[in-house]
């Protein structure tokens, strides 16, 4: 636990430098004009309005050399009227046929290609926003971002609109955001966050408005904390802001040897905003077709698997009831959820009737909260029998305190005739600066079928610097701590791990930078009996030109208690199993016409080989 020694020892000076850095972003103003004429999204900037913009200019390198102009010469203009803020980009370009644009699927990896981007903080609160980017061929990506970047919503869809073109020095992009997509509070003259930027992929170079710090890594395009003041926008339509999707769905079926019966259904989902600031959601017998289809995965571990949330209804304001131990990267699992929207409508793979849904949520000065009432339909499922019919309800409040910190509580109750399963639980997020967070968190469920109280408590923080990293956490769940509406991946256990990182800037063997340190993680039961021990040394080398190539070290013990099946009748013994493994790997720049990505990995994998 010496991260948290080290970050106390530093809490009084980091938090006046925090001030300090707060009244520098203060200093960066940029402004939205009116228009005088209808704006024709067609990416050429060709309105009398634009030219009376006055443009932002002057954009500074994140990378790769951190504090220098950028390479290739930008502006931005933004304008609005009474539905729309619009964006022009007019990127110049040296070498217009080495621009880097290959990706057409909305929400690609887009920063693998040239690109454009914007954040916006529209209660400029500094801790939340919306974050769009756009490449060469007009492709979108969008997320909604909530505590200065550390979760950001990536399934969160706007409607908005993008349009490119592409001259003989030069390529421009025109963006139309309407106002109803957004979420803020109106008043006469408002002002917002704001942070646009631009890459630039043959060179590897990022580079922006407001200038962002290498030490915050591919996350500072995302913090809200580090961001100048977009003024001008005022007068902007208040009407109210609805949305209406409908749908029918006619159908016949025809068993073996049984007659021909016929089908009809009709739903829909609505949103309406009963202020800018606040949402309001209905859904009524959820139509499962139109969401977009779960990525496969292959499970070789005895723990369930973690599917991100894609219905529409579940997603508006969805970082809000974000409650549970933080994942340690987006490609593992979070540790625990209390509140895990797909436990409600979904059991064991197979959908449960949605019979009506309503939510409201929004921020309000600095309190925000949200309160979600569902009622599903019984259902048979295979494996499972007869679901009963149940209603789900979910009471989430947060209130801003200091410059970057937040306390909080969530209530989660799922309830049908004969049972009840309750969760609740309050957490709090101090981050005296952007390089400093501590966070903790103490949840309790009670079951009246396992006639149980159990409790889960978790503290964590971690702090960095251009050259260096350090995390570390401590989580306590006791057994049968069963939120019937979340996510738990483990439970009876106590469980340490930390993680230090060395990441200096190499500029030399056509590298750029190196991640090098080690992973520890030690899980306990609450006897105190070792069940988990993993020790994993990373080093990871960037690329100058692009792509990486790294090397895994690890050496773990895992302790089952009981055997269990990991694919169709293979069988992991109970016992003590000690492994060492090896693993490396080469990508190339994934921006390219061609790409390769090659790995392997060869170790002890339970009582085999790999």
């Amino acid at each position: 636990m010496l991260v948290f020694t080290a970050c106390l020892l530093t809490l009084v000076s980091a938090a006046g430098a925090d001030e300090a850095a707060e009244s520098i972003w203060d200093r960066y103003i940029a402004h939205a004009y009116p228009t005088q004429t209808a704006i024709e999204v067609d990416g050429r900037l060709n309105e009398a309005d634009w030219n009376s913009a006055e443009p932002l200019t002057g954009m500074t390198q994140f990378e790769p050399d951190e504090g220098l102009p950028g390479t290739e010469s930008t502006e931005v203009r933004i304008l609005y009227d009474a539905k729309h803020l619009y964006f022009g980009f007019t990127c110049y370009e040296s070498e217009m046929d080495r621009i880097v644009a290959n990706e057409m699927r909305r929400d690609a990896r887009l920063h693998e290609n040239d690109n454009v981007y914007i954040m916006l903080d529209t209660y400029n609160d500094r801790r939340s926003g919306f974050f769009f980017r756009v490449n060469p061929l007009g492709t979108r990506q969008d997320s909604a971002v909530t505590d200065n970047g550390d979760t950001r919503n990536e399934n969160w869809n706007a409607v908005w609109e993008a349009q490119t073109s592409l001259d003989d020095d030069k390529w421009t992009a025109e963006i139309a955001i309407p106002f109803g997509q957004l979420r803020y509070k109106q008043n006469g003259a408002m002002v917002w966050g704001v942070n646009v930027g631009r890459g630039v992929r043959r060179k590897q170079e990022e580079a922006s408005w407001i200038p962002l710090r290498q030490a915050d890594g591919f996350s500072a395009h995302y913090q809200s904390s580090r961001l100048g003041q977009l003024q001008g926008i005022e007068g902007i339509a208040t009407g109210p802001n609805v949305e209406f999707l409908p749908y029918a769905l006619p159908g016949l079926t025809q068993a073996e040897d049984e007659d021909q019966t016929g089908a009809f259904e009709i739903g829909f989902d609505a949103k309406y905003g009963v202020t800018p600031n606040i949402t309001a959601d209905v859904t009524y017998n959820t139509d499962f077709a139109q969401v977009e289809a779960d990525e496969e995965q292959v499970n070789l571990t005895r723990f369930s698997l973690f599917f991100p949330e894609k219905r529409p209804f579940f997603l508006e304001g969805a970082g809000l009831f974000d409650f549970g131990i933080p994942r340690t990267s987006f490609r593992r699992p979070p540790p625990l959820l209390l509140f895990y929207s797909r436990r409600i409508g979904l059991e064991e793979g197979d959908s449960i009737p949605l019979i009506l849904g309503g939510k409201l949520s929004g921020k309000v000065g600095p309190y925000s909260a949200g309160v979600l009432n569902v009622t599903t339909d019984s259902a048979q499922v295979e494996d499972v029998g007869l679901v009963p019919r149940r209603n789900f309800t979910v009471l989430r409040a947060k209130r801003d305190v200091l410059a970057q910190s937040s306390v909080g509580f969530i209530a989660v109750n799922r309830q049908d005739d004969v049972s009840h399963n309750r969760a609740g639980g309050v957490d709090f997020l101090y981050r005296p600066t952007s390089s400093m967070d501590f966070r903790a968190l103490w949840a309790r469920t009670s079951d009246s079928v396992l006639n149980s109280q159990s409790d889960a408590a978790y503290l964590g923080g971690g702090w960095s610097n251009e050259d260096y990293r350090l995390e570390a956490t401590y989580s306590d769940i006791e057994d049968d701590f069963e939120p019937a509406v979340g996510f738990v991946r483990r439970d009876n256990v106590r469980r340490l791990t930390g993680e230090a990182r060395y990441t200096p800037r190499l500029k030399s063997f056509g590298l750029r930078r190196w991640w090098f340190g080690p992973e520890v993680d030690y899980t306990y039961d609450r006897d105190g009996k070792l069940l988990t021990r993993s020790f994993e040394v990373v080093s990871w080398f960037e690329r100058a030109s692009g792509g990486s190539f790294a090397f895994f070290g690890s050496d773990s013990t895992e302790y089952l208690d009981e055997e269990f099946e990991i694919r169709d009748g293979i069988m992991i013994p109970a016992g003590d199993y000690t492994s060492n493994g090896f693993s490396g790997g080469i990508g190339t720049e994934d921006g390219r016409a061609v790409g390769i990505d090659l790995r392997a990995n060869v170790g002890e994998f339970f009582d085999g080989n790999r």
